[in-house]
């Protein structure tokens, strides 16, 4: 990966947290649940990303990262909280932080993670994510009251649609990265067996 990459990823962070943190963006997050929701997305992802591709260092032991990560992600998604945030802009601000520092935590330790254990991270953020945008498309009240129902509804759906993008994509790197290593292994065996011994 060239310098270029790693100049696009940043700015693309930079980005993200810009557009999910700022006055007009805060403003409408009281008003309407989709701004609001979308910025959980863009600010736990801008931290991955910086972690992953720029920081790319150790910042704790990676089953404390793994765990506090994760622990922020539900923390802010727990209906509390959630309502916290929505109806107090300070308790907002300390909640996007929090994000960015929870990704930045599941971002640093994933190359050292094992194939499978990104699978089951994974399959666990798909799991709670289904549940929680079926709530919010079926049920919304049963969640929060902050927003009018409808607007939550249409945030179950982009829920849906966004976790199904982003988990296809990581599937489909997944099938390609295998594919790539039995390449790989075959290719090393064909090399080590083209010439035979002479057995004379």
């Amino acid at each position: 990966m060239n310098n270029y990459f790693f100049i696009a990823v940043l700015i693309f962070c930079i980005f993200l947290i810009a557009v999910s943190v700022n006055p007009f963006t805060e403003e409408y997050m009281f008003i309407n649940p989709i701004p609001y929701m979308l910025a959980h997305y863009s600010l736990f992802g801008a931290g991955i990303l910086l972690s992953y591709y720029i920081i790319r260092r150790k910042i704790v032991d990676k089953s404390i990262a793994v765990i506090v990560g994760a622990s922020i992600a539900f923390l802010w998604h727990y209906p509390y909280f959630f309502n916290l945030g929505a109806e107090i802009l300070s308790v907002r601000l300390i909640e996007e932080v929090s994000l960015v520092i929870g990704g930045l935590m599941i971002g640093s330790p994933l190359k050292e993670l094992s194939r499978n254990f990104k699978v089951l991270l994974l399959a666990l953020w798909m799991i709670g994510d289904s549940i929680l945008s079926l709530i919010l498309m079926i049920s919304p009240s049963l969640y929060t009251t902050v927003y009018a129902p409808q607007g939550l509804e249409y945030v179950g759906i982009i829920m849906f649609l966004m976790m199904n993008l982003i988990a296809v994509y990581l599937l489909l790197k997944y099938v390609n990265n295998l594919l790539r290593d039995e390449k790989d292994v075959v290719n090393e065996d064909y090399q080590r067996n083209t010439y035979p011994k002479n057995e004379h």
